[in-house]
C-alpha cells in the first residue's frame, strides 16, 4: 500500500473524527499561510514589505514576560527536582498562591467569618485551561448528558463537549450586549432533564462582553436551585479594571439588560476589579450562600503572566470533587478521591513545569509582578480604545478602477473625502462588543458568509481573524449564513455570519493602526471586483 493512501485500515473514534469541528485556529494559520494570494493587491514584493501580515486570530499574549519572571523560572529550572514528577493537583506553593489571591480579590479585606474563604485544598493546577475544563466536565457528565454553553461560544468548549459524547445545549445572546438570560436558562432546564452544568466566560471569548455581577450571581442562584455546577471560566480575569465595574444594571427576572461596557479613556491609576462577589461570606444578602456547594472556577496563567507554552491552569472547586482529606480514627488520614483526581492522573499525572508554578507562585505575591499586570491590563484597554478609534479614520482610496494598488504619490494626492476618502465605519465596520483580548466585529457583506470574509481578509489584505460562526452552533443559521427561504431576511447574512473574532492583543498599537487601511481596502476592492471576489 502507497504511503500516500488515504488512511489505515482500522476506523477512528466517530465522536472526534466526525462530531467534532475542525479546529479553528488551525484553519486561520493556513488562511495566513497563504498571504498574499494571487488576487491581492499586495502581492508584488514592493507592496508586500509595507504591508505585512497582522495575526488577529489566535488569542496570545502580545508582550514577553518580565526578565525577573524569566530569571525565577530559570533559578527553579536549575534544581534537580524539577525535572520530577510533581504532585497531581500541583506544587504546594502555587495552590497556596492561588487560594491567597482569590481571597485578595473577591473577597473584601475586613470580611468576617471564613466559610467561603478558598483554601489550598480547594485548588487544583492543570496543564491549561482547556485541560482543566476537559477534566471538569469529564467529572460531571457521561455521555449523553449535557452541558449549557452561551452563544456565541469558545469554540474548544463545544469540541471537547463533543469529543466526550457530552451534548452542548446552546443558551443564545444577542447583540449589542451578548449577555446570557437566566429566564431562557430556566426554560431550557425545564425542557431538559439531563443538564448538569453551565459553563459562563466572563470577560467572554469570543465576544469580550464583561459579565455584570449580578448577572453571575442571578446565574449562581440558578444553578445552585436546579442543583447542576456553574462553571466560570475566568482565564480574562487579570483585564479587568476597577473602571469596568461601572457595568449595565441588570434584571434579575428577564434576564440581561442594558449593552456592553462601554469603552472609557484610558487611565493611569485603575486597579484591577473585582468581577463578582460569589466567593464573599453572603451573595446580595443571602448569609446562607456557600459556593462550595455550586461553582467551579477554571482559570489560565497563560494570558496574565504570558506564559501559553508552559500550559497551566487550573481549578477551585469543593475539595471532594477533587480529593478530600479528612483525619482517621487511627491517627492518620483518610483520603476520598473524587471524580476530578481520577481525571487528572489520567490525563496528565501531574502538571507540567514545577519550575514554572513555584515561579509563578512567587509572582502571584510580588508587588512588581502585579504592577505588571496591572499595566497589561491598562495597555489592553488602550488598544481596544485605539482600535474602535481607528475604525473612524478616514482611508484615502488605495486602488486604480481595475483593482490594483495604486503608487503612494497617486493615493496621496487624492487623498481627501471628496476624492473618496472613506473610513472603516463609514464602508460599515463596527466593533458590536469589545474587553480582555478581544473585538467582535460586525463586517458590512451582506452576502458573504463570515468564513469567505476571513479568509479574503487573509488572503487578500494579510489581516488574520477568526470567523464569528466558529463560535457558533454547526447548523445553525449564523453558521448556514441564511435565513430559511420565506423567513425575513432570507438570502442576508445573520448574526455570527456577519461577525468576525479580532484579538487586540496580539500586535502592538502601531501595528492596529495598519488594519483600518486594510478593512478599507477590501471593501473597496470587493466594490470594485463584486462581493467575495478572489476567495
Amino acid at each position: 500500500m502507497s504511503s500516500t493512501s488515504s488512511g489505515p485500515a482500522f476506523a477512528f473514534n466517530p465522536l472526534l473524527h466526525h462530531r467534532t469541528i475542525d479546529p479553528p485556529v488551525q484553519i486561520g494559520a493556513q488562511w495566513a499561510r497563504s498571504y498574499p494570494g494571487t488576487s491581492s493587491p499586495f502581492a508584488a514584493k514592493s507592496a508586500l514589505d509595507a504591508h505585512p501580515l497582522l495575526n488577529l486570530a489566535q488569542g496570545v499574549p502580545g508582550q514577553a514576560p518580565t526578565k525577573d519572571f524569566l530569571d525565577h523560572i530559570a533559578n527553579e529550572t536549575n534544581a534537580e527536582y524539577s525535572h520530577g514528577y510533581g504532585p497531581v493537583f500541583g506544587h504546594a506553593a502555587i495552590r497556596k498562591a492561588v487560594a491567597d489571591d482569590l481571597n485578595r480579590v473577591y473577597r473584601s479585606a475586613d470580611l468576617p467569618g471564613h466559610r467561603n474563604q478558598v483554601q489550598p485544598h480547594d485548588v487544583a493546577i492543570t496543564a491549561g485551561c482547556n485541560l482543566a475544563f476537559a477534566a471538569t466536565v469529564l467529572s460531571l457528565a457521561a455521555p449523553g448528558e449535557a452541558v449549557v454553553v452561551p452563544t456565541p461560544w469558545y469554540f474548544n468548549h463545544f469540541m471537547t463537549l463533543s469529543s466526550f459524547g457530552i451534548d452542548t445545549v446552546p443558551l443564545p445572546t444577542a447583540q449589542p450586549d451578548f449577555l446570557p438570560s437566566t429566564d431562557a436558562l430556566k426554560q431550557l432546564l425545564r425542557d431538559n432533564p439531563k443538564i448538569k452544568a453551565v459553563i459562563l466566560v466572563t470577560p467572554n471569548n469570543p465576544t469580550g462582553a464583561l459579565y455584570p455581577p449580578a448577572l453571575i450571581h442571578d446565574f449562581a442562584r440558578t444553578c445552585r436551585d436546579a442543583k447542576i455546577a456553574l462553571l466560570l471560566d475566568e482565564t480574562y480575569r487579570d483585564f479587568v479594571l476597577a473602571e469596568d465595574e461601572a457595568r449595565p444594571e441588570i434584571g434579575s427576572s428577564s434576564g440581561a439588560k442594558g449593552t456592553a461596557l462601554a469603552e472609557g479613556s484610558p487611565s493611569t491609576s485603575l486597579p484591577l476589579g473585582r468581577p463578582h462577589e460569589v466567593f464573599q461570606e453572603s451573595m446580595d444578602g443571602d448569609s446562607a450562600w456557600n459556593w462550595r456547594q455550586t461553582v467551579i472556577q477554571l482559570f489560565s496563567f497563560s494570558k496574565s503572566y504570558a506564559i501559553p507554552g508552559h500550559r497551566l491552569g487550573g481549578v477551585v472547586a469543593h475539595p471532594a470533587f477533587l480529593q478530600q482529606v479528612t483525619p482517621s480514627a487511627t491517627g492518620g488520614e483518610d483520603v476520598a478521591f473524587g471524580p476530578m483526581a481520577k481525571a487528572l492522573d489520567n490525563l496528565q499525572i501531574g502538571p507540567p513545569r514545577t519550575d514554572t508554578q513555584r515561579a509563578v507562585a512567587w509572582a502571584m505575591a510580588d508587588e512588581k509582578q502585579r504592577e505588571w499586570r496591572l499595566s497589561t491590563a491598562r495597555e489592553l484597554r488602550d488598544r481596544r480604545v485605539a482600535f474602535k478609534q481607528g475604525l473612524s479614520r478616514k482611508v484615502p482610496r488605495r486602488l486604480d478602477s481595475d483593482g490594483n494598488l495604486l503608487s503612494t504619490s497617486s493615493s496621496s494626492s487624492s487623498s481627501s473625502s471628496s476624492d473618496g476618502a472613506k473610513s472603516p465605519e463609514e464602508w460599515g465596520w463596527a466593533v458590536e462588543s469589545s474587553g480582555a483580548y478581544y473585538a467582535f466585529v460586525r463586517h458590512p457583506f451582506t452576502s458573504t458568509p463570515s468564513e469567505k470574509v476571513s479568509e479574503a481578509l487573509a488572503k487578500l489584505v494579510g489581516v488574520v481573524t477568526l470567523p464569528g460562526t466558529f463560535f457558533m452552533p454547526p447548523g445553525s443559521p449564523a453558521s448556514q449564513h441564511e435565513a430559511k427561504k420565506g423567513e425575513a431576511g432570507a438570502g442576508a447574512i445573520t448574526d455570527s455570519g456577519a461577525r468576525l473574532r479580532v484579538s487586540i492583543a496580539n500586535v502592538p498599537t502601531d501595528k492596529l493602526d495598519l488594519l483600518p487601511e486594510r478593512l478599507a481596502v477590501l471593501s473597496e476592492l470587493w466594490q470594485i471586483k463584486g462581493e467575495g471576489w478572489g476567495v
